[in-house]
C-alpha cells in the first residue's frame, strides 16, 4: 500500500486473536471468543474484513458443541456475506474475492467429502486459484505482478486450519501455487493509483454500546471519506475509514456508543516516508508542539499525540478532537477533561516503523516538568533491541517554543548536519527559546488542578490576568500580571521588544486558545514593536487548552 503496509495488518489482527481468545469444550463458544478478540485487535482494511468474517462464522456456530461439514459450509457462506456487507464499496481482486471463491468451493465439495478434513482438502485448489486470479483483477497488482496481500494472508490462515484439522503437516496451499510472487514488506506496489491518496488519514475505532445501528453509522460516516468498513455486532463495532476529518468522524461515533479504541495514521506522510523520504534523520515530536501543518509536512516531522479523557471517552490530541470541539466538550461535561501522555507501545510502534526507513531518529518532546512524554519515549527507545540510533530530548519547552526548537532541528537536518551535530545544537536552541503566555482566566488552571481553587477565586474577583512563562528547567512560573487583557498584550509586546534589543530575535510565533481576534491584536502589537511579522500564527493544541483555557494568547521567541 502507499503507506508501506503489505500484509502487516492481518498478521496483527490474527496475533491478537491468538493471544486473547479463550478455548473451551464448545466449538461455538471458542469461535465466539476468537471472533470477539479479532474484532478488538483488528487493524487495517484486511484485518477488519477478516474479523467480520470470523464474526459471521461465530453467528452460525453459536451454541454448537461440535461442527459438522454442512454446518461449516453454511457458516462460511454467512461469514463471506457478512464480510461483503461490512464494506461500503467492495472491490474484487481482494481478500473478499478469495473468501467468496472458498465458500463456493466448499458448497460444491460438501456432498462428496466424508469429513471436515477431506472437505478442506478438496476445496483447497479452488482457494489457491482464486488467490492467483487476484493478480489480474486490480490493475495495480497486474502491473506489479503480485497477488493481494490480504487475500494471501487469508489463504495462509485456511492452510493452517487444514493442517490442524487433518492432524498432519499438510502441504500449504501457497506452495501448491508454485513459484508465484506475493507482496513482501519490501514491495512498493501502489494500490491507490499513481500514488494519489484521496484522503489523508486512515482512521479506525472500536465502539462499545447496546443495539448499535451499523447501517445508521454507515450512512453518517459515508460522506466523510472512502474505504469505509463497519464491522461487528450489536454491542461492538469496528470502524475503518479514510478521511480528511478524523475529528468529525469521532464526533459522529460518540453518539453511537463509547469509543473503546482508536487509531489515526497519516497515510500521506507514511507514503512519503516509504517512497519520497527527504532526509536520513527522522524528527519526532508530540502534539503539544504547535507548529502549523504546512511546516510539519515540509520537513516530514512525525507527531505523537497525547490523549484527552472526558468521562468514558478518550481522544487523540489534534487528531480526533480539535480546539473548538474541546471547548464545547469542556463546557458541557460534568467532569472536567484530563490528559495523559502517549503509551510506551505507541512510541515503540512509531520508532520501529521509522527505523525501517531512516538512518537514525531524533525525538524532541514537551518539558518533563509538565508531562512524562519524554520519559516514556526514552524507555521505548531503550527497549528496541537492534533498532537504529534514537535520541530522545526533553525540550524543557511547550507549545510555540517547542515548535520553534523542533523547526530549527528539522532545518539542521535538511542542511545535512549529522545526528550528533543536531542533538548538540538542539540544546542551544532550547536555551534561546522563550514563551510568554497571557491567560484570560484562571478557571481552566483551577479545574485542571494547576492552581488552587482559592487562588483561582481570588484571581477572578480581582480580574487578575497572569503572564506565564517557563524557567530554565521547563517548569511553569508566573512572569508578570496585569488587570486587563489589553494591558497584558502591551506588557508582553514590551518584554519581547526589550529582548530583541538586547539580543536580536531570529523569529517569533503567536499562538492562541481558539481566539483568532486576540491573537491578531497581539500580532499587531509585536509587529509594531519589532518591525517584522511572526513566522506563524496558530491555535494551541486541545491538550494545552485543557489547562490554559479559551482566549489564551502567547508569543514564542527564538534568538539567533
Amino acid at each position: 500500500m502507499p503507506d508501506g503496509d503489505t500484509g502487516t495488518n492481518i498478521v496483527v489482527t490474527l496475533s491478537y486473536a491468538l493471544e486473547s481468545a479463550q478455548v473451551s469444550e464448545s466449538a461455538g463458544e471458542t469461535m465466539s471468543s476468537i471472533a470477539d478478540a479479532a474484532l478488538v485487535g483488528a487493524r487495517g482494511n484486511s484485518g477488519i474484513i477478516f474479523a467480520q468474517f470470523l464474526s459471521g462464522l461465530s453467528e452460525v456456530f453459536r451454541g454448537a458443541p461440535r461442527v459438522a461439514e454442512e454446518h461449516f459450509v453454511h457458516a462460511v457462506e454467512n461469514a463471506h456475506r457478512r464480510a461483503y456487507e461490512a464494506v461500503s464499496r467492495p472491490k474484487e481482486g481482494t481478500i473478499l474475492s478469495v473468501m467468496h471463491a472458498w465458500s463456493e468451493a466448499l458448497h460444491r465439495e460438501v456432498d462428496s467429502a466424508q469429513s471436515l478434513a477431506e472437505l478442506l482438502r478438496k476445496a483447497g485448489p479452488a482457494l489457491a486459484d482464486a488467490l492467483e486470479k487476484t493478480r489480474d483483477m486490480l490493475p495495480q497488482l497486474k502491473a506489479a505482478g503480485v497477488v493481494d496481500a490480504g487475500a494471501s494472508g487469508f489463504v495462509e490462515f485456511v492452510a493452517g486450519a487444514e493442517r490442524f484439522i487433518g492432524g498432519k503437516a499438510a502441504v500449504p496451499f501457497l506452495s501448491r501455487i508454485g513459484a508465484r510472487r506475493r507482496l513482501s514488506l519490501n514491495d512498493t506496489v501502489d494500490l491507490h493509483g499513481g500514488g494519489e491518496i484521496r484522503f489523508r488519514y486512515c482512521t479506525e475505532a472500536l465502539i462499545s454500546g447496546e443495539a448499535i445501528d451499523r447501517e445508521a453509522l454507515r450512512h453518517t460516516l459515508a460522506p466523510l471519506g472512502d474505504s469505509l468498513i463497519v464491522a461487528g455486532g450489536d454491542e461492538q463495532v469496528r470502524i475503518h475509514i479514510h478521511t480528511d476529518q478524523p475529528a468529525q468522524v469521532f464526533a459522529s461515533l460518540t453518539a453511537s456508543g463509547r469509543v473503546a479504541q482508536q487509531k489515526v495514521d497519516d497515510m500521506r506522510l507514511q507514503y512519503e516516508v516509504a517512497h519520497e523520504r527527504k532526509y536520513p534523520i527522522a524528527i519526532v515530536t508530540d502534539s503539544t508542539c504547535d507548529l502549523p501543518q504546512e511546516l510539519l509536512d515540509r520537513y516530514q516531522i512525525q507527531v505523537v499525540p497525547l490523549h484527552i479523557i472526558a468521562g468514558e471517552s478518550e481522544y487523540l490530541d489534534k487528531l480526533t478532537i480539535d480546539s473548538e470541539q474541546f471547548f464545547d466538550l469542556a463546557d458541557r461535561s460534568p467532569q472536567f477533561p484530563t490528559s495523559s501522555q502517549p503509551s510506551s507501545g505507541l512510541f515503540t510502534r512509531i520508532f520501529s516503523y521509522l527505523s525501517t526507513y531512516y538512518d537514525s531518529i531524533i525525538a524532541i518532546h514537551v518539558s518533563s516538568q509538565i508531562s512524562g512524554t519524554a520519559s516514556t519515549g526514552t524507555q521505548a527507545a531503550r527497549s528496541l533491541v537492534g533498532a537504529k540510533r534514537i535520541s530522545v530530548i526533553d525540550s524543557r519547552q511547550i507549545s510555540g517554543t517547542l515548535g520553534l526548537v523542533v523547526l530549527r532541528a528539522a532545518e539542521a537536518v535538511a542542511a545535512g548536519k549529522s545526528h550528533d551535530e543536531v542533538v548538540s545544537e538542539v540544546e542551544s536552541y532550547i536555551r534561546k527559546a522563550e514563551l510568554l503566555v497571557s491567560v484570560r482566566t484562571l478557571e481552566y488552571f483551577v479545574k485542571g488542578g494547576r492552581v488552587k481553587p482559592v487562588a483561582g477565586a481570588l484571581g477572578k474577583v480581582l480580574n487578575l490576568k497572569p503572564i506565564i512563562s517557563l524557567d530554565a528547567e521547563g517548569t511553569p512560573i508566573r512572569f508578570g500580571k496585569a488587570f486587563s487583557e489589553r494591558r497584558n498584550v502591551a506588557k508582553i509586546a514590551a518584554m519581547v521588544a526589550r529582548r530583541h534589543a538586547d539580543s536580536p530575535l531570529r523569529c517569533y510565533a503567536v499562538v492562541h486558545g481558539h481566539d483568532l481576534e486576540a491573537a491578531r491584536e497581539l500580532t499587531t502589537k509585536l509587529e509594531d514593536a519589532l518591525g517584522f511579522p511572526p513566522l506563524f500564527v496558530g491555535e494551541i493544541s486541545p491538550v494545552l487548552a485543557l489547562h490554559a483555557g479559551r482566549g489564551t494568547t502567547a508569543v514564542a521567541t527564538m534568538q539567533e
